[in-house]
């Protein structure tokens, strides 16, 4: 048996075969790189191939799902899943300010903490 070596070769062949699972009912999963900073996370996913209009990101409570759908051409109520992936956000997460952007097939999502130390609250007096 002999081996492949060219590179290039390989990393194609490896996207055709990713795709002819996923057509054949397979599902994918995404590369995904988590970059952690001071004040916030980012979230990165790779999306080769796939338009803005296939991906959706969802956000209920700490759980964020990212995914993608192709949609037939032959029948429009039909949708096939590209990949679905979960993450678990943790606790110190300022959930209201988490947004997402696309740029050049990559997902974004940035996921800012919330302020380190102690908050103090307004005391309110009733009428």
């Amino acid at each position: 048996m002999k081996l492949i070596k060219d590179k290039k070769f390989l990393q194609n062949i490896a996207q055709y075969i990713d795709l002819t699972n996923t057509v054949g009912g397979g599902v994918v999963q995404p590369q995904v790189k988590m970059t952690k900073r001071k004040r916030e996370a980012i979230l990165q996913v790779l999306l080769p191939g796939i338009s803005l209009e296939q991906c959706q990101v969802m956000l209920d409570k700490n759980q964020l799902t990212v995914m993608a759908l192709h949609q037939s051409e032959q029948q429009q109520a039909l949708q096939i899943p590209l990949f679905n992936q979960g993450f678990l956000l943790p606790p110190f997460t300022d959930f209201g300010q988490v947004r997402v952007e696309y740029i050049g097939q990559e997902l974004r999502v940035h996921i800012p903490y919330l302020p380190k130390g102690p908050r103090f609250l307004e005391i309110e007096q009733p009428e």
